[in-house]
């Protein structure tokens, strides 16, 4: 038989060697792991990203962004990595939280805004309307609306002169509201101006229109973007049915017969103090 010390030996030495192999082995993961982490570390980048919403036309501000890591073979293009070309810029798109800031959706502060918004083939036009759409507050940027007018198409002779109403533009696009000084009476008024987005074709016609002004907009919903059709309407398809009430009947009026003589009617005596007249009643 084996002595106990020799078996004690025989176990201490077994335990150590598996304490080295699993020593080695957790220490070959660590290792793995940090590698895995530098090797992460290289393959981003650090860019801007919004740190909320940016609505679309403002300026931002050093607490509306901050720096992210992003990974390097995902990095949009034009992706902006130093604030201090982020913070002062305008946005000409509203910009969401955690979305990149990319050089295409800003412009500079001394730059306008309006012209980068203007999409490809189409104009901006900015028409004066009557004070209850300047001020009423409904009709904002990015808007819907469709465009109606009200006048005479003629001058007489010949010309029809009758005043009626049309719809001539439908689901135009608002981009800017706005006010404008004009001269009234040889005093500055503010006039409420609203710019639309319109193809040239469409800018023709609201050229024309806006001779007849105020120009009216009717707001349409953001889901609606039928096309109607209109005949128009004229102020007498509008009152029509409505004729003036005709003129009260005439009394009946009592007349002698031909041949006749008008029979007589009552004798009335009339005292005014010291005078007596005969008044006679038919």
């Amino acid at each position: 038989m084996r002595r106990p010390g020799t078996i004690l030996l025989l176990a201490i030495f077994i335990g150590a060697l598996a304490a080295a192999v699993v020593y080695r082995n957790l220490r070959q993961q660590r290792a793995e792991i940090e590698a895995a982490k530098r090797a992460g570390a290289r393959a981003t980048v650090d860019i801007m990203v919004a740190n909320e919403n940016i609505p679309i036309g403002s300026k931002i501000t050093a607490s509306q962004v901050r720096s992210a890591g992003w990974p390097s073979e995902m990095e949009p293009e034009g992706a902006l990595r130093d604030p201090q070309v982020v913070v002062g810029s305008i946005t000409r798109t509203t910009i969401e939280k955690n979305q990149p800031i990319v050089k295409s959706v800003l412009v500079s502060e001394g730059v306008g805004l309006l012209p980068m918004l203007i999409t490809e083939g189409m104009r901006a036009m900015s028409v004066k309307v009557d004070n209850v759409t300047g001020v009423s507050g409904f009709i904002t940027p990015n808007s819907r609306v469709d465009v109606l007018v009200a006048g005479k198409p003629g001058n007489g002779e010949g010309g029809d002169s009758e005043e009626r109403s049309k719809l001539v533009l439908q689901n135009v696009k608002v981009l800017a509201t706005g006010k404008s000084i004009e001269q009234v009476d040889q005093k500055p008024v503010e006039v409420p101006t609203v710019t639309l987005l319109l193809a040239p074709a469409d800018a023709e016609k609201l050229t024309l229109a806006a001779r007849h002004e105020p120009v009216r907009l009717a707001l349409r919903n953001y889901r609606d973007e039928e096309m109607v059709e209109t005949p128009g309407m004229t102020a007498a398809a509008l009152f029509k049915g409505q004729e003036p009430p005709p003129p009260p009947a005439a009394g009946p009026v009592r007349t002698a017969r031909a041949g006749r003589k008008a029979a007589p009617g009552y004798v009335v005596d009339v005292i005014l103090g010291e005078n007596v007249t005969k008044q006679v009643l038919f």
